[in-house]
């Protein structure tokens, strides 16, 4: 199902946002995602730029690493050197739950969910040898280049592992940082900018925008937190109970957890989607595993505690809402599972199978981009770029040949793109200003300090008060918004 649906569908909201980062020519001033540094570097020693088939090939490429990776934290936790295939499949088909949510091209999303894959294969090894904290500075260097929100979390509990847990030389320590130091310099030297240069203006600009308020993002984690907590906590003590003996009150506590889950599911259904109801119910056995326990207050599995509590810190830094983002870090609640309850994973492979196939076909196929119309309706050939050919609505289609033809006689290789658009300039082979996407009003106060000679308008918020256009083309319409060509 992924493989087929490589070539088809577009989303021109966050999929434009990626493969625009991915455009080696593609300015990202301020930027706060900065992996587009890495492939601007091949661009620039090899001249090869990635399609979006290739980036969602990519993705997958990097999931079943990413699998791989999971599996050597497994031996290494476990101290199982024995695993065999169906260990590999099973992580694949968890981290293939990412595809149930937002597109399928590669995104700093399904990134930081690679890497956090490489870190705990990396942080549980036996030994900490100068290549092991070297490599796990290259995973905090990643890091620090696709979601920086996320690099003083990991850095303080590497360091924390090597000091206390390893008691290792502190000079370890200083391992970590040169492979970030070195990619830095690199990408001055060849690119005059890198991640300190933008993020430097970046993060005060991105603290100007109302939904990446401190406050706001901290609030965003905590709302996930509390409502899978509820069906934890029920199920917590059913588990608790069930292990000590078999009463009237475990009767009554599974009794009120079932009704707690069901309660919770309904509650939190806020959107179409229904992919929290899995996130809701895998709290609910982890809950209940841990009551299970021999100890349920005392020292827990350590590393089944880091995984339950990974989703929740790999969100942080995004302003969606966690029941809906969060069932891209589904692999380590399942990995989390297994170490608990120390069930073999054959036993378990086709629940996890059926999960996996029903959220991946729902992501990719049914509700592509959560959107209504399944990719298996009319798509139309769009080639892009001379040789880039892709299988897209016919109402993008037509969008995207009326802005390129309107550009062609205007003679410009860029074209303003707001709100959440940036897929329609792709299309029509053209770049953005300043930066990738524009998303809100705020952002567009913040770069253009007078207004542009022309740009495209999607009705998803009001233009500052300010602007003014003579001229106003309308481009059509779809999933009900209105596109229009302003210039003066």
């Amino acid at each position: 199902m992924i493989m087929a649906g490589l070539n088809r569908g577009f989303d021109i909201s966050d999929e434009g946002l990626y493969v625009l980062l991915a455009d080696p020519l593609q300015a990202n001033v301020a930027g706060i995602f900065n992996y587009d540094l890495l492939l601007k570097l091949n661009y620039q020693l090899f001249g090869y730029s990635f399609s979006l088939v290739e980036l969602r090939f990519l993705r997958l490429l990097l999931y079943l690493t990413g699998a791989w990776a999971l599996v050597g934290f497994w031996k290494n936790v476990t101290e199982e050197h024995k695993l065999d295939w169906s260990h590999f499949w099973i992580l694949c088909l968890g981290i293939f739950s990412g595809y149930a949510f937002l597109p399928p091209s590669l995104s700093y999303n399904s990134l930081t969910v690679v890497l956090t894959c490489f870190w705990l294969k990396l942080i549980s090894e036996a030994e900490f040898s100068v290549i092991t904290v070297i490599l796990l500075g290259v995973v905090l260097a990643f890091f620090a280049y696709v979601k920086i929100s996320l690099v003083m979390i990991f850095i303080l509990m590497t360091i924390l592992a090597i000091l206390f847990l390893k008691k290792e030389n502190p000079f370890k320590v200083v391992l970590l940082f040169l492979p970030f130091i070195f990619l830095e310099l690199i990408f001055f030297m060849l690119l005059d900018e890198n991640a300190l240069t933008r993020l430097t203006d970046g993060i005060p600009l991105n603290r100007q925008r109302p939904s990446y308020q401190l406050v706001h993002l901290v609030k965003s984690v905590l709302v996930g937190v509390f409502w899978v907590a509820i069906p934890a906590f029920f199920f917590f003590g059913v588990g608790y109970l069930g292990r000590t003996k078999k009463n009237a009150l475990y009767n009554i506590m599974a009794i009120v957890a079932i009704g707690g889950f069901c309660l919770v599911c309904f509650l939190t259904h806020v959107t179409e989607e229904w992919n929290h109801i899995v996130l809701i119910f895998s709290a609910a056995v982890l809950g209940y595993y841990f009551g299970k326990g021999p100890s349920p207050f005392g020292i827990l599995n350590l590393w089944a505690i880091i995984l339950f509590l990974l989703p929740f810190l790999l969100h942080f830094g995004s302003n969606v809402y966690w029941l809906r983002i969060g069932i891209h870090y589904w692999v380590f609640w399942i990995m989390a599972f297994f170490l608990l309850s120390k069930i073999e994973p054959r036993k378990l492979s086709i629940p996890i199978s059926f999960i996996s196939l029903v959220l991946v076909f729902n992501g990719i196929w049914w509700h592509p981009f959560g959107l209504d119309t399944p990719l298996w309706t009319e798509k139309v050939e769009w080639i892009r770029n001379g040789n880039e050919t892709i299988y897209i609505d016919p109402e993008q289609v037509e969008l995207a040949k009326k802005i390129k033809e309107w550009k062609s006689v205007r003679g410009n290789t860029e074209l303003l793109a707001a709100y959440r658009i940036p897929g329609l300039v792709w299309l029509a082979d053209l770049r953005i200003p300043y930066s990738p996407g524009f998303w809100e009003e705020r952002q567009l106060i913040i770069f253009f300090k007078n207004q542009p000679e022309e740009m495209i308008y999607c009705n998803l918020e009001a233009l500052p008060e300010d602007w003014s256009f003579g001229h106003a083309k309308n481009l059509g319409q779809i999933q009900g918004n209105n596109f229009q060509l302003l210039w003066d």
